[in-house]
């Protein structure tokens, strides 16, 4: 009775420790499937971003600064004039000097001459109507913005249109696992990873991607602006335990 005994409590005690290793067993070792699935959609920008500076250079700071706020007060008075909402507009005020640089035969610096200074007023203006950017950046270069970096594209509502494309990704991702189980005759257990954009490098749920279009140089003409469309992706990654 006594080696009865005994053996019974290391059945009871083996049971006991095999449950607590199977509850311990890593997530990554069980039977499991992961689906993939990507949602796209093509949209029109209705967001244009116009980068234009008046660029000033003077022999002395004092005559740059003056000369830059001159001609900057007239771009900016132009643009109020124009309608746009001042949370459209963003200003951002430089003063540098500028120098006259000799170099030797290896391509060194060998002497540097103060030639002057150089002010520059950097205006970025937003424009919720694209189709006025073309006409409006041709209005400021008449105004006195001597300099212009460009216009860019976006989308406005950003979110609404990826929570969507959200929602589609991740709907069809269940419909092909389901399909999956079906055709392999097994069945889905518990959801064990949700992965938003299981590609992307920088973590983000979803790309936006910008559009723009750069001009330089001397503008006669008025500006030709074509928005284009913009594609949105949304992808999403999700793996289910395999029950048989």
């Amino acid at each position: 009775m006594l080696k009865v005994a005994l053996v019974t409590v290391g059945i009871v005690g083996c049971s006991a420790a095999c449950a607590s290793a199977e509850e311990d067993q890593p997530k990554s070792r069980l039977p499991s499937m992961s689906v993939t699935s990507t949602a796209t959609r093509e949209v029109v920008p209705d967001i244009a971003t116009l980068r234009l500076s008046v660029s000033v250079e003077r022999p002395t700071a004092s005559a740059a600064a003056e000369e830059t706020a001159r001609g900057s007060q007239s771009v900016i008075s132009e643009i109020k004039a124009q309608g746009i909402d001042p949370r459209d507009l963003k200003t951002e005020i430089t003063l540098s000097p500028v120098f006259d640089e000799e170099r030797g035969p290896q391509g060194q610096t060998v002497k540097r001459t103060l030639r002057g200074y150089q002010g520059r007023n950097a205006l970025t203006v937003r424009l919720h109507d694209t189709t006025r950017a073309g006409a409006l950046a041709r209005t400021l270069i008449d105004k006195g913005a001597n300099v212009f970096e460009g216009i860019s594209f976006a989308v406005g509502d950003e979110q609404r249109p990826l929570d969507e494309l959200r929602v589609q990704a991740t709907r069809d991702v269940v419909r092909k696992a389901k399909l999956y189980a079906e055709a392999a005759g097994v069945r889905l257990g518990r959801v064990l990873t949700i992965e938003p954009d299981p590609d992307s490098a920088n973590g983000n749920e979803a790309s936006l991607p910008r559009r723009a279009s750069s001009s330089g140089g001397a503008v006669t003409t008025v500006i030709p602006v074509e928005p284009g469309i913009e594609r949105i992706t949304a992808r999403v990654s999700i793996t289910w335990e395999i029950l048989p």
